[in-house]
């Protein structure tokens, strides 16, 4: 009978190719023995799909050596400095394209090759690589699996709202009889969501092809996703058509239905963070030259199911709420021309340089049809994914008061002057005069009702500071959105952003853990599948 005290653990090491290989050292003869942890031939990817801004892109054509590369603070750098000009001229579906060539990490055992092969470089090392060398040594830790991170599940409570049951021995011990590779998938975030949809599905036909060609056995993948991502994994899951090739979906800080931050982005530049700011666009000129023609970014507005009211101006004690009959796209989005408009036509085309105001003004007509054409791709989108989920559904958001996103976005304004008395001022007709305000402030003329010598006051409005719990980008109700479509859902205390940085805080850390157990109860599914055993 063989004594595993005796035993010695021979670790795996890894080709170019990711496979396994075992190499043990002469030494001084004892009673010990060499033991190898097999690793299994049977399959299941595990896909990361990262949210907007978070794949590298590299310039094409006249934009070549323009790159968005995530790599660290540093390789942002170079847009600290762009105005809306090179925005642009280079920030536009059809000049970017992923760029595979990001940073890679040096701590796992994987050689680059291999995670250069997986898709790694594709997405935002700043953001995500430490989050994929943990979820790829929790999910392969064959060597030491009583030590390992799926083990400690089985006595860990995650307090979850839904589906908080922690995985038996037998669920943890069957995910050990599979090989869950990590893989990452970028995509062109200028572009439409259901444009990186059907590169998702690509890719997900390609990584099940190459296993299969390797002699390995491979049927499904699970899909993790970060914030915009979520609604592409939708969308090649549901509406393109790729369920039956995706064993589950884990959401990470999704916008289910939206988020009224992209509003207040289109109208005074990113919030929160200076830095930040700086880098993503920092006011309505810089903003408005890339988000009016990036179907993406777009798609991140509110739904017609995030309802009505959520933009609202108020006037002394007159508050007016928008959408008020559940369109968004039309009482809101498209409107044109007005102080509250949310794209301003006026900063759409900072390099509409035509020699007279006439072909000026042509020229901006057509960047406006063009940007209503857009917003009818959102809303098709919108319309495409509305209450779709994949039946093995599990997700995770932020919602706390220390991270606090739009829920509603309000401009208040300074009540105008005495002289107007109880008179009702036109306030969503009034007209822009204050220049080139491009940030949280408006001031507007508004014509008075009634009769008096005073026809018109000037009036100064704010747009409001985050309003409700959140993750600091994504509101509750929208993070919150799903929960009648998952089997597992969690409430945590995140930043958006770094909401898988396992290392940012306890939170951060169960956000990760219950990554990891989702994705162990989705493996259970695996009995219907080819790769059971029998």
């Amino acid at each position: 009978m063989t004594n595993v005290e005796k035993a010695r653990s021979i670790r795996p090491t890894y080709d170019n190719r990711g496979e396994p290989h075992w190499q043990s050292r002469m030494t001084t003869p004892d009673d010990t023995f060499g033991a190898c942890f097999m690793v299994p031939d049977r399959v299941i990817p595990v896909v990361f799909v990262p949210g907007v801004m978070g794949s590298n892109l590299r310039g094409t054509g006249a934009a070549v050596g323009i790159n968005w590369r995530v790599d660290s603070a540093r390789s942002m750098a170079a847009w600290l400095t762009r105005g809306p000009e090179p925005r642009k001229r280079f920030l536009t579906p059809t000049t970017m394209e992923v760029d595979a060539a990001g940073t890679l990490p040096e701590d796992t055992e994987l050689p680059a090759e291999e995670l250069r092969r997986r898709g790694w470089g594709e997405v935002a090392a700043m953001s995500y690589r430490e989050f994929l060398v943990w979820l790829e040594a929790a999910l392969n830790d064959f060597n030491d699996p009583d030590a390992g991170e799926r083990v400690g599940l089985m006595s860990r409570s995650l307090q979850a709202l839904v589906g908080e049951a922690a995985p038996t021995r037998d669920e943890i011990g069957l995910t050990y009889r599979y090989r869950f590779p990590v893989h990452a998938c970028g995509y062109n975030w200028l572009d439409s969501n259901a444009v990186a949809a059907k590169l998702l599905g690509q890719r997900i036909t390609q990584i099940i092809a190459r296993y299969r060609t390797e002699g390995k056995k491979c049927e499904k993948v699970i899909l993790v996703t970060h914030s915009m991502g979520g609604l592409v994994a939708r969308h090649c899951s549901e509406v393109d058509g790729y369920r039956d090739k995706i064993l589950g979906v884990v959401h990470g800080v999704m916008p289910a239905i939206g988020a009224a931050a992209v509003y207040r982005r289109f109208k005074a530049g990113t919030e929160g963070a200076y830095m930040a700011s700086k880098v993503l666009g920092e006011d309505a000129a810089e903003m408005t030259a890339v988000l009016s023609t990036a179907p993406g970014p777009l798609q991140l507005l509110p739904t017609a199911e995030y309802g009505n009211g959520w933009l609202k101006i108020k006037d002394r004690s007159t508050e007016y709420s928008l959408p008020k009959g559940g369109d968004p796209y039309g009482e809101i989005y498209t409107v044109r021309g007005k102080w509250w408009s949310m794209c301003e036509d006026i900063l759409m085309n900072p390099l509409n340089d035509e020699p007279t105001e006439n072909r000026r003004d042509t020229r901006m007509d057509s960047d406006w049809a063009a940007f209503c054409d857009t917003i009818k791709l959102v809303r098709t989108f919108h319309a495409d994914i509305s209450s779709e989920y994949h039946v093995q559904t599990h997700a995770f958001f932020g919602s706390h008061r220390d991270q606090r996103a739009y829920g509603t976005v309000t401009w208040s304004g300074d009540g105008g002057g005495w002289l107007r008395g109880d008179r009702v001022a036109d306030v969503l007709g009034a007209r822009q005069v204050g220049g080139r305000e491009l940030d949280e402030s408006r001031t507007v003329a508004a014509q008075l009702s009634g009769s008096g010598w005073q026809k018109a006051e000037r009036q100064s409005y704010r747009i409001s500071e985050p309003d409700e719990d959140g993750d600091g980008t994504v509101p509750h109700r929208s993070g919150i959105a799903l929960r009648s479509n998952v089997k597992s859902l969690l409430q945590v205390n995140v930043g958006h952003e770094p909401a898988y940085k396992h290392t940012e805080g306890a939170d951060n850390l169960r956000a990760c853990r219950f990554t990891l157990r989702a994705i162990v109860k989705i493996a259970q599914r695996v009995a219907s599948t080819s790769l059971r055993y029998k």
